[in-house]
């Protein structure tokens, strides 16, 4: 028998339902999270293939209704109301301003891993932390190099810091 999320098709495959993620909090720290929700909702229902108007509006309606007074502030015009991408865009310069990467280093940089802090927890920060910074390929060594010395732990620290052949999965197991 079907679980009740669960609708049996003639192909004989398993397809679920996906709802929607929730309203938007219309918090600036949320957009790129949510956002990559309603991406991730687009194209598991396929909406991300019907028609763009329809996109739109699924979108401004999944916000919620301070969506449509945002929109208006845009004064897009009709044609523009249309793209999928021009609105996407215009809500995404909205809600995310121009990243500090001198301060978003510094965030990285002076984080240490809290007292009673798990060490999966620290690395996880580190990792979103960099996501801010504009490391490029320098991303993996300099998060490796900063959980070692950002470790609450000094005889672990020490112990990875005389590791030549250190990595950054390495560390992580370790750790």
């Amino acid at each position: 028998m079907a679980e009740p999320n669960e609708v049996n098709t003639a192909r004989s495959f398993t397809t679920y339902q996906v709802t929607p993620p929730s309203k938007f909090s219309f918090q600036s720290s949320e957009w790129t999270r949510w956002i990559r929700r309603f991406e991730r909702f687009r194209i598991a229902t396929e909406l991300d293939k019907k028609e763009e108007a329809k996109q739109v509006n699924a979108l401004i309606y999944t916000m919620g209704d301070e969506a449509d007074d945002i929109i208006t502030s845009f004064g897009l015009s009709e044609q523009e109301m249309k793209s999928y991408k021009t609105v996407r865009d215009k809500f995404e310069n909205h809600f995310i301003a121009k990243r500090n990467v001198i301060f978003e280093r510094a965030k990285f940089n002076v984080r240490i891993q809290d007292e009673n802090e798990p060490v999966e927890s620290f690395i996880t920060d580190l990792h979103c932390l960099a996501n801010n910074c504009e490391f490029g390929v320098l991303k993996d060594q300099l998060i490796k190099n900063h959980i070692v010395v950002g470790l609450r732990n000094k005889k672990l620290s020490e112990k990875l810091q005389l590791d030549p052949e250190l990595t950054l999965a390495k560390d992580i197991a370790i750790s």
